[in-house]
C-alpha cells in the first residue's frame, strides 16, 4: 500500500513534474548565462547558440526543420497564434473550421474570430469524441483559411486520425491550412508532422516533463501566418520578444528525454491504464468508463470516467483529502459549474457529465498508486451517494448506456 506520507500524482495531463535532468539543463541559462541572445557580444552568441542548439532538437523531435519550429510561451499562444495568424495571412478568406471538442484555446480562440467578422463551422464528435474525417471534410469550403482538429482528446483521451483529415482537407481545398493541437499526444505518442500531413502543430514542455512557459508552434515551410505579437525580429519575425532562453533550453531537453523514454514509457502507462480501465466499474457500481475502450484509439495514461449520482467536484476533494491529486476534465475549467463540453458533445446527458473524472499516469506512478486509487474511491463514492437527496438506487434511462455497473 502506498505511504500515507506520499502524495498520489494522477494528472499529468494537466501538468508534469519537471525531470531533474531538465532543471539541470536549464540552471546555467538562470545563473550564468542569462545574457539576451540579440546582442552580439560573445556571452550573448553562446546564449544564441544554445537557441539553435534547442531549436534542432525540437525540430527533430517533431519531424521538422529548424526553420519551421517557432518558440511561444505555450501551447495557448501557439493556438493562438495558428488561428488568428492563418485568417490573418488568408486574404480575405475568413471560414474557420474546428470540433465541438477541442481545448478551449482553441475553441474560445475560433469563437472570438467569429466575433471579430470569421465564419465558423463546429463539427461534432462521436460517441467516444473522435472526429469523422469525412464530416471534417465536408465541412470545408472554397473559403475555408484553416481547419483545427486536435490530435489527442485532453479529457478523454480520443485519438484522431490526423493524418487522413489532412489528405481530406488539402485534396478538397489546396490552400486551406491544417492545425493540430498536439499538446497531450504529442507528450506521450510522440508526433511527426510530415506524416501526419499538418500545416501547423501545436505542443508545449510542461506536458512532457518541462517547465511552463515554453511552447512551440511548428509552421510547415511555405504555410503563411501572420505574426500575432510584434515589436522584434526574434523568430525571423514570426514572434516578437526576448527569447526564454532557459525555459527553451529545458523544452529541448524534456523532449530528447521523451523520444529516448517513449516505448518505456508507453509500455509502462498503459499497463497502468488497463488495470484502472478494467478496475474501476468493478469496484464502483454505476460508473462508466469515458473516451475509446480500444487503448489503440485512447492516449496512454488517460482514464476518464463518470460516475452517476454524485459531482465529481465533491469526490475530487474527498481523494485530496485522501492524499490522491487528480482532476474532473481539462484542469483550465476545473471548477466550471458548467458540465464538461467535451462529454456533453460526445452525448452524455449533463447531469450525469457533472460526475466526470479524469485518472491521467504518468512515469512516475506505480502500480501502489493504482492500488491507493482503487482502495479509497469506492469508499468516497458511498459516502458522498449516502449524503446525496437523489436516491442512488436506479439511474435514468438516458444514463444507463454510459454506466458500466449501472446493474449493480
Amino acid at each position: 500500500m502506498t505511504s500515507a506520507a506520499r502524495r498520489v500524482y494522477l494528472d499529468h495531463a494537466a501538468t508534469t513534474p519537471p525531470d531533474p535532468d531538465v532543471v539541470e539543463a536549464m540552471r546555467p541559462w538562470f545563473e550564468e548565462r542569462w545574457h539576451n541572445p540579440s546582442s552580439i557580444y560573445v556571452e550573448a552568441q553562446r546564449t544564441q547558440q544554445a537557441l539553435d542548439e534547442a531549436r534542432a532538437t525540437v525540430a527533430a523531435w517533431l519531424g521538422a526543420t529548424p526553420g519551421e519550429i517557432v518558440f511561444t510561451s505555450g501551447g495557448s499562444e501557439s493556438n493562438s497564434l495558428a488561428l488568428r495568424g492563418a485568417l490573418g495571412a488568408a486574404r480575405g478568406r475568413r471560414h474557420l473550421v474546428t470540433t465541438s471538442v477541442e481545448h478551449h484555446a482553441v475553441l474560445d480562440t475560433a469563437e472570438q474570430l467569429e466575433r471579430e467578422g470569421a465564419e465558423l463551422t463546429i463539427v461534432g464528435v462521436d460517441a467516444e469524441g473522435r472526429a469523422d474525417p469525412a464530416e471534417v471534410e465536408a465541412a470545408v469550403r472554397d473559403d475555408t483559411a484553416l481547419v483545427s482538429v486536435m490530435h489527442a482528446n485532453n479529457e478523454v483521451g480520443a485519438l484522431n486520425d490526423i493524418a487522413e483529415i489532412s489528405r481530406r482537407v488539402h485534396a478538397r481545398n489546396p490552400r486551406t491550412l491544417v492545425h493540430t493541437d498536439a499538446v497531450q499526444s504529442a507528450a506521450h505518442l510522440g508526433v511527426h508532422a510530415g506524416r501526419l500531413g499538418v500545416d501547423l502543430l501545436t505542443a508545449t514542455a510542461h506536458k512532457l516533463y518541462g517547465p511552463r512557459g515554453a511552447g512551440v508552434l511548428y509552421q510547415r515551410a511555405g504555410s503563411p501566418v501572420t505574426p500575432q505579437i510584434l515589436g522584434g525580429g526574434q523568430e525571423e519575425g514570426r514572434r516578437a520578444g526576448t527569447e526564454n532562453t532557459p525555459a527553451i533550453v529545458g523544452l529541448a531537453r524534456a523532449a530528447a528525454i521523451a523520444q529516448a523514454r517513449r516505448e518505456d514509457d508507453l509500455a509502462h502507462e498503459r499497463a497502468l491504464q488497463q488495470r484502472l480501465i478494467e478496475e474501476l466499474p468493478r469496484r464502483v457500481p454505476m460508473i462508466g468508463v469515458t473516451g475509446p475502450r480500444d487503448l489503440d484509439e485512447r492516449l496512454p495514461g488517460n482514464v476518464s470516467v463518470v460516475v452517476a449520482f454524485v459531482e465529481g467536484e465533491s469526490i475530487l476533494l474527498a481523494l485530496d483529502l485522501a492524499g490522491i491529486a487528480a482532476s474532473s476534465g481539462s484542469a483550465c475549467t476545473t471548477g466550471s459549474v458548467e458540465p464538461s463540453h467535451v462529454l456533453v458533445a460526445m452525448g452524455l446527458p449533463p447531469e450525469l457529465a457533472r460526475g466526470s473524472l479524469r485518472f491521467t499516469l504518468g512515469r512516475d506512478n506505480t502500480d501502489e498508486d493504482v492500488d491507493r486509487l482503487l482502495e479509497v474511491l469506492p469508499g468516497a463514492v458511498e459516502r458522498l451517494r449516502a449524503r446525496s437527496p437523489l436516491p442512488a438506487t436506479e439511474p435514468p434511462p438516458d444514463w444507463r448506456p454510459w454506466l458500466d455497473g449501472a446493474a449493480r
